[in-house]
């Protein structure tokens, strides 16, 4: 708890800092695709796309930095071989320290960098059913678009980083959403 404090009196500090832009809240959903980063097998048949989505809400401190914390349901894996099918999904929470770098009418360009808590599930059934739970990075880059001084259109890639089942890999998630500065 006291480094969560030290954490919070430091972006308070850089916020005060940068200037005297007042800090805007904002808030977004955003809905796409999502492939899981997987090695060929023979003989399996991997489907690796799957749909995915995610809630967010965060700070703006200055008009180019702010935090962004969220829910993301990055889908599932689906596998089957011999008659037997299974699937892996992810989801998790993120918490992101975000760039944007504004453009002319209105358009902007994002960079993101952060961590990722994941929990995946693991499903064969009559054989397997487990779950896990890892931090790892998380990063991605993409462009918005205000609508309004309150309403924008968000496109991003993000790469997700699971750290489950004693390995490592990646999902990556192409979306488009709507943000709102309140």
């Amino acid at each position: 708890m006291v480094r969560f404090h030290k954490i919070a009196a430091a972006a308070l500090l850089a916020a005060g800092v940068a200037g005297a832009h007042a800090a805007d809240f904002f808030a977004g959903a955003s809905f796409g695709g999502s492939k899981f980063h997987t090695e060929d097998v023979p003989g399996v048949n991997i489907d690796s796309t799957d749909t995915g989505f995610k809630l967010y809400g965060g700070v703006s401190f200055t008009p180019n930095f702010s935090l962004e914390a969220g829910y993301v349901d990055l889908g599932k894996l689906k596998a089957s071989a011999g008659g037997v099918t299974g699937s892996q999904s992810a989801d998790g929470f993120y918490l992101d320290a975000v760039g944007e770098f504004p453009l002319n009418g209105g358009f902007s360009l994002l960079g993101k960098l952060g961590v990722f808590r994941a929990e995946s599930k693991a499903n064969i059934p009559g054989f397997l059913s487990d779950k896990d739970t890892g931090t790892d990075i998380k990063f991605g880059i993409g462009g918005s678009y205000a609508i309004n001084k309150n309403l924008s259109v968000r496109a991003e890639v993000e790469r997700y980083r699971l750290n489950v089942f004693d390995d490592k890999g990646d999902v990556d998630l192409y979306s488009i959403g709507l943000s709102y500065k309140f």
